[in-house]
């Protein structure tokens, strides 16, 4: 994208908006003068999931849990080694980790069924077949999935240890600034109509994993201690100064009066 695109499309929450950057990186660019790019067989395949959904009527109240799938707190507390074999130790507890994070993740979504009178979207449950996925293209499909269907946002315990789980925290605060705006695309693909689906995106509710709410200056502290504990382990946070700034951001917009 050229730059005087770039700036005909980006505002103050486009620049931070975390849907924004994972849908823009897997939606193919079109334009007129640079012709048509094929949309990749992963976008296909986040298109269709996504025209699935959309076919549920009478879906009033749809609950997700986020859960660690390849970091977390069960990740982090492993001993790291360096050099290749360092490497290899790392991939072999990244397996266990994930093997780990299913498990528990799994059993809080059978807390949340034994509490919740609605369906519950489980992420882990999502194996691709044929299909190479990166981050990128889960991210786009689970922000999307939040974005248009869900009415709440569950918090497994210690998900401020996870990079996926604390990007779906800092995406569901950023839905309470309105939606963004692509060139390209469109970030209003509901089937009801637009106000009532802003209301409910706004409204989306967010909790940790005994259902007790969370607000963004919950999901701060609880990003602020957990960095502190990881850098400790010697393990990059990254992920996690990113998802911080942006709360920061969303918060200051919020308290601004800021709605797109």
């Amino acid at each position: 994208m050229t730059n005087r695109r770039l700036a005909m499309t980006q505002g103050p929450l486009e620049e931070i908006s975390l849907w924004y950057k994972y849908k823009s990186a897997v939606w193919p660019p079109i334009f007129a003068d640079s012709g048509t790019k094929e949309p990749s067989e992963q976008a296909i395949t986040i298109h269709n999931i996504m025209r699935v959904l959309r076919a549920f009527r009478n879906l009033t109240r749809l609950a997700y849990a986020s859960v660690p799938i390849t970091t977390g707190r069960y990740y982090y507390e492993r001993p790291k080694n360096g050099g290749m074999a360092g490497l290899l130790t790392m991939w072999a507890i990244k397996k266990e980790a994930i093997a780990h994070n299913y498990a528990a993740g799994f059993e809080f979504v059978r807390q949340l069924m034994s509490r919740l009178d609605c369906p519950i979207l489980f992420p882990a449950d999502l194996t691709t077949s044929h299909q190479e996925w990166e981050q990128e293209h889960f991210l786009a499909l689970w922000l999307n999935v939040i974005a248009e269907r869900c009415t709440e946002l569950h918090m497994s315990k210690d998900w401020e240890f996870s990079n996926g789980c604390c990007m779906e925290f800092v995406h569901v605060m950023q839905l309470r600034l309105g939606l963004p705006h692509g060139e390209n695309w469109t970030f209003y693909n509901m089937i009801e109509h637009e106000e009532t689906e802003r209301k409910r995106m706004r409204n989306i509710a967010v909790f940790d994993h005994e259902g007790k709410p969370l607000s963004i200056e919950d999901g701060i502290r609880k990003i602020e201690s957990s960095m502190a504990w990881i850098k400790g382990k010697r393990f990059d946070v990254e992920t996690l100064e990113e998802c911080l700034r942006l709360l920061h951001r969303t918060e200051d917009l919020i308290g601004s009066g800021f709605y797109q």
